[in-house]
């Protein structure tokens, strides 16, 4: 398995690739699993968040580390959910992650910004 290189979005074939796992199986997990929805862009290609790989890997570890059915690993998804009141993962604090949600932070901070602009009409010129 090939380590995540910290970028915001990474694709099917880059998901597939690092996870080990075939986009085919990525694309009926989508179907199995409610909790795993990646992004799709205006093209329709689907966009992995890290968050979407820390899923992915948590149900790769469901089904073929400890053996659960798919609904057996859907319902351990889900008790993880209403434990935690949301899906949580035991991540490591470094460096990189630190760095990367700086990097969401200011982009999200930048998204608010314009949002909160008056729109330009036809009359602004």
């Amino acid at each position: 398995m090939k380590e995540a290189s910290g970028r915001l979005y990474y694709s099917i074939g880059e998901v597939s690739e690092m996870l080990g796992i075939k986009s085919h199986t990525l694309h009926y997990w989508e179907s199995a699993f409610p909790t795993l929805k990646p992004h799709k862009n205006q093209a329709g290609n689907r966009c992995y968040r890290p968050g979407d790989l820390d899923v992915l890997k948590l149900i790769d570890k469901l089904l073929n580390g400890e053996g659960y059915s798919i609904e057996g690993a859907r319902k351990q998804l889900e008790l993880l959910k209403k434990k935690e009141g949301q899906l949580s993962l035991n991540l490591k604090v470094n460096d990189q992650s630190v760095e990367l949600l700086d990097d969401i932070c200011t982009e999200l901070e930048a998204i608010i910004r314009d949002l909160s602009r008056q729109p330009r009409t036809e009359l602004d010129g």
